[in-house]
């Protein structure tokens, strides 16, 4: 094989793993606490400093 035939194979190689990467991490499953956070519903008469404080501001 010819040094060019390597490169190309190698760099096949490297992007087919790239995106076999980004495909795995889009699968994965959130941790529990972030998935515990998006089931609750924001209050807007919560404190600023409650998790799930909703602020019609804005910032």
């Amino acid at each position: 094989m010819s040094v060019l035939g390597t490169l190309l194979h190698f760099s096949r190689a490297i992007i087919h793993a790239h995106n076999n990467a980004k495909v795995r991490n889009l699968m994965d499953v959130p941790p529990p606490q972030i998935r515990r956070d998006r089931d609750r519903p924001g209050s807007p008469d919560a404190s600023e400093k409650e998790p799930g404080a909703i602020h019609p501001g804005g910032r």
